[in-house]
């Protein structure tokens, strides 16, 4: 499917419901250019928490801060796409055409920093989307979090692949200052035409490493993320990868095989 990252809608596990395109006809529109890519549809979500607590020992962080649920950028291989079966979508197309934005969760972030037992402990954002998709420059949800965490001096870790992050050196900035943030900007490759195959909304590989040399020359601590590692695919790019990012100014690296 042109411009998307999937171009199935695969059944979801607990609904009984499947559509399935024709394959053929949909390779002719690609081919001629006639598609019509699906057109992304916004949903409110009515959760009254918006603080996930993480109890898998093999994901780094404990607590993660998810202002969406889905992703436009659309990567193919994102782990995350069978999280909206729980919302009875499909990990499909639906994953990253149907987002589901979470309006109010600068207010119920507010409310759970501000609980008398809160501890203060290391946050992500996200760990099932992309905190700067590009819903978020026109809902400014990610933005509002930030304003919050910054008053609360709340420690907080973002991981994007898109450089409208650069929007929010203001607000990082200030978050640096306390030693409250850091950035980790994913890059799966340097070749543009694999990117946007693998990842077809998200930044181009020089847009990021630009954002790593803004965020860098701001004074906010910013890293890589080679990931995810697929052999035969982008294996072979790791050390160039990090020697880009090293020159913008990144001070760690870090890579995630594909399992």
């Amino acid at each position: 499917m042109k411009g998307r990252g999937s171009a199935e809608q695969p059944v979801n596990r607990f609904t009984q419901k499947e559509w399935i395109p024709d394959p053929e006809y949909l390779e002719y529109l690609y081919r001629c250019g006639e598609d019509d890519p699906p057109q992304t549809e916004v949903l409110d979500d009515a959760s009254r928490s918006v603080i996930t607590k993480n109890s898998s020992p093999d994901i780094e962080f404990d607590y993660s801060l998810n202002p969406y649920r889905g992703c436009e950028h659309g990567c193919s291989y994102c782990y995350a796409r069978p999280s909206h079966e729980f919302l009875g979508f499909s990990p499909g197309l639906d994953f990253e055409t149907r987002i589901v934005a979470k309006r109010e969760a600068a207010n119920l972030l507010r409310d759970e920093l501000s609980k008398p037992g809160w501890k203060v402990p290391d946050m992500v954002m996200s760990g099932i989307t992309d905190p700067y998709q590009p819903l978020e420059k026109k809902l400014g949800i990610t933005r509002q979090c930030l304003e919050v965490l910054s008053q609360f001096k709340q420690p907080v870790e973002l991981i994007t692949k898109n450089y409208l992050i650069t929007r929010d050196l203001d607000l990082l900035s200030l978050l640096a200052s306390k030693r409250a943030v850091r950035v980790r900007i994913s890059v799966t490759s340097l070749d543009p035409e694999l990117s946007r195959t693998l990842e077809p909304r998200a930044s181009s590989p020089e847009r990021r490493l630009q954002a790593i040399e803004l965020l860098s020359r701001a004074g906010i601590p910013v890293g890589v993320n080679v990931s995810p590692v697929i052999p035969g695919l982008n294996d072979h790019e790791m050390i160039a990868i990090l020697e880009r990012a090293a020159q913008a100014g990144v001070v760690w690296g870090h890579y995630i095989p594909l399992r």
